[in-house]
């Protein structure tokens, strides 16, 4: 009795090890998946506030201000829609990381379920 009673609770041990193992390697790698489309959003908003900066240097004249307006708005238009593009990545990446938990959790539900039934038949 005390023998089924360890192997079962060193089955369970090591299920709970892999699973959780699975669980943080989902993660890291959404996480890594998320800081890559970070990074490629910060390197295309410097990219654009450099230009715009360039622009903004090449003014001599306080007529020439006004001319800079336009390409402001442009600028800022730009970096709201690429934020929220990267918003709208970040979501999805979010999201298939939550589905593939999900998987796991079913995943492992269904292995004990199906460690369960041999105990349940015997009964």
């Amino acid at each position: 009795m005390y023998s089924q009673f360890q192997k079962q609770s060193l089955d369970l041990g090591k299920q709970f090890a892999e699973q959780a193992y699975k669980a943080q390697i989902t993660a890291l790698k959404g996480i890594a998946e998320i800081q890559g489309l970070q990074v490629r959003a910060l390197e295309s908003q410097a990219k654009s506030n450099l230009a715009f900066l360039a622009d903004s240097l090449e003014t001599r004249e306080i007529q020439d201000v006004p001319a800079l307006w336009p390409k402001g708005i442009d600028f800022a238009r730009d970096s709201v829609e690429s934020a929220y593009a990267a918003g709208q990545e970040i979501l999805v990446v979010a999201q298939k990381t939550a589905e593939q938990f999900g998987e796991l959790t079913r995943n492992s539900l269904k292995t004990a379920n199906d460690a369960a039934a041999p105990a349940k038949k015997a009964r």
